[in-house]
């Protein structure tokens, strides 16, 4: 089953501009894709990206899944 967490860790306190995006975890908690915020392009990778960690870092999980998996239509 894969769930959808939305990152919400304030980093002002870090001396330079971070996004936070979405990210699609699998059931072992690796990363198998993301949502970028600025583009709203939903990118799936090939492999389960293992080394991703919440730690030091806030999520909320979004539901369902299925609605960020999914690239929205920016007009340029």
């Amino acid at each position: 089953m894969l769930r959808a967490f939305k990152e919400v860790t304030n980093w002002d306190d870090c001396g330079h501009k971070v996004l936070n995006h979405t990210y699609i975890l699998n059931e072992q908690g690796h990363c198998v894709g993301f949502r970028s915020t600025t583009s709203k392009q939903y990118k799936e990778f090939s492999k389960p990206m293992k080394g991703f960690s919440k730690s030091r870092r806030k999520f909320i999980e979004l539901k369902p899944v299925e609605k960020y998996m999914v690239s929205e239509y920016v007009q340029s």
